[in-house]
């Protein structure tokens, strides 16, 4: 496998490997198929912030700026440090 695993403590495993899927898609493009797989992270993990800020990426790169907006906002809610990296991208 190209990814190395790391466990998310918190995060049911099942999530973290849609997770895995999703960045793989996204790696290679396939932002839609990334969406697929994040939005099904997150019928497991609804509060997996690094789901929700991929899935912010993703929609932003789709042009979806509300949406991605509204998913960044999610994220940093459940983890503040992720502002500061949204801030770094801008």
């Amino acid at each position: 496998m190209g990814w190395k695993y790391t466990y998310v403590k918190g995060i049911p495993i099942e999530a973290q490997y849609l997770y895995k899927k999703a960045m793989e898609m996204y790696n290679q493009g396939k932002t839609d198929s990334a969406l697929k797989y994040l939005r099904q992270t997150l019928v497991i993990a609804p509060c997996y912030p690094k789901a929700l800020l991929t899935m912010g990426t993703c929609l932003e790169k789709l042009g979806l700026h509300g949406e991605a907006t509204a998913r960044y906002e999610q994220a940093i809610q459940i983890d503040p440090s992720l502002k500061e990296i949204l801030e770094k991208r801008r």
